[in-house]
């Protein structure tokens, strides 16, 4: 990320994620994985906006974090988008609206446990409710079909269990996100 500021000044970071990992420490571990958005905006100053999708779990100090950031941080809480789907709205209209939060540059941090945890059972910290795949792909098509620049992206917290499926689904994931961001910045324009 340090890097990508230097390169492309300032952008934003899209956090498909279950957790904020906004804490100042984890375990008194400063750079833990509880601690990497905290890192991230407290020492990368060309973060303009982090913009967290589909967390559901978070401590009180996280919280604080989020309401003293003057909109630096908007975090989309999943139940607060299961909620709204709950009540007829739709995902198109959510995902809209998460796009619409994205500065004109992205970075995307996709924590695996971001999915539902049926597609994820080893991840590391796994939490209930989540994302299927294809909601976040149509978010991602959403995002570059509204002109934004996808500079790059992480995959973390892939498990390994005592089959094969938490590999297959992380492969599937890596792959796509690999021809995402291939066809945003192929020479076409791509991305649609």
């Amino acid at each position: 990320m340090k890097a990508i500021g230097e390169k492309h000044g300032e952008f934003g970071i899209m956090q498909i994620d279950a957790h904020c990992d906004l804490r100042e420490s984890y375990e008194d571990f400063v750079y833990s994985h509880a601690s990497i958005m905290y890192n991230a905006l407290e020492e990368i100053p060309q973060i303009k906006k982090l913009v967290q999708v589909g967390v559901r779990d978070y401590s009180e100090s996280e919280w604080e974090y989020i309401k003293g950031s003057n909109n630096r941080v908007v975090t989309f809480f999943d139940k607060d988008i299961k909620r709204k789907q709950y009540e007829g709205d739709n995902w198109k209209h959510i995902a809209d609206d998460i796009v619409n939060q994205l500065p004109q540059k992205i970075f995307l941090s996709f924590d695996i446990d971001g999915l539902d945890p049926k597609l994820c059972p080893n991840t590391g910290t796994p939490v209930h409710g989540g994302f299927e795949t294809e909601q976040v792909y149509y978010l991602l098509n959403k995002m570059l079909q509204s002109g934004r620049q996808f500079l790059g992206f992480d995959l973390v917290e892939v498990g390994n269990g005592e089959t094969d499926w938490d590999a297959n689904v992380g492969a599937r994931v890596l792959l796509r996100l690999c021809n995402l961001l291939a066809s945003a910045n192929n020479s076409d324009g791509g991305g649609k």
